[in-house]
């Protein structure tokens, strides 16, 4: 967005926090470049003040790199810098739905996160494998990507989730709802065993040496060191 459009947008987002201030509402604020504006207005609010959680929008057009996107080190520190400003606070992020953006929001600090890439892949024939981010599975119109590899097929033969369980690989690669069906409960699968794998190794503090093997494949491998760095400060 450019900047006029940030500031009606940050206007509009305050104008709802404010009118929904009342029971279970989560306030909601966007990594952007008026950050500094929606701190504000968070600690000098009132009702917002009072507010046991708040949530971070905004992540997606600047983690694709959408035009006036911020850098991907201002993506970081703006969570951190939230963090570190909102500590008595639960944090949710939207728009956290592959494999590799679940280690940043874990590595920050933030609590919760939602997305509904899992399912926007599998209608497009995409599937998530563990750590190595997105394949093309099946090819549906005009959608293009990375095939898997041998190696990441012997992956999926050996995939536990509930589709690949009953259906095998074959399954994941059938066109209409029941392909939709398949790659959806698998994605979904894989991003909750990722979130496992991640809280595991954080609380062992293994994380740091396990990470890269994990990771190697990962077009955000960059953007962990980089949280990586941010979390040691």
């Amino acid at each position: 967005m450019t900047r006029r459009q940030q500031r009606k947008c940050y206007c509009d987002t305050m104008a709802v926090n404010r009118a929904y201030h009342y029971d279970g509402y989560v306030p909601v604020m966007h990594v952007s470049r008026l950050l500094d504006k929606y701190i504000e207005a968070f600690q000098t609010g009132k009702s917002l003040t009072k507010k046991s959680g708040l949530a971070l929008g905004g992540m997606v057009p600047n983690l694709l790199r959408s035009p006036n996107a911020i850098s991907y080190a201002d993506v970081l520190a703006t969570l951190k810098k939230v963090r570190q400003e909102f500590s008595d606070k639960e944090l949710h992020v939207f728009g956290i739905g592959g494999t590799a953006t679940l280690h940043l929001a874990a590595l920050l600090g933030m609590d919760s996160v939602d997305s509904s890439g899992w399912r926007n892949r599998a209608a497009r024939g995409i599937i998530q494998l563990p750590g190595s981010g997105d394949r093309m599975i099946a090819k549906f119109g005009s959608w293009r990507g990375r095939v898997p590899s041998r190696e990441e097929r012997k992956v999926l033969e050996k995939c536990q989730c509930p589709a690949c369980e009953q259906d095998g690989l074959a399954g994941l690669k059938k066109d209409g709802l029941a392909g939709f069906c398949n790659r959806a409960t698998h994605n979904l699968f894989i991003l909750l065993e990722e979130a496992k794998w991640i809280d595991n190794h954080l609380q062992d503090k293994t994380y740091k040496r396990a990470y890269k093997k994990r990771l190697n494949n990962s077009a955000y491998l960059r953007l962990i060191e980089m949280a990586l760095a941010i979390r040691e400060t």
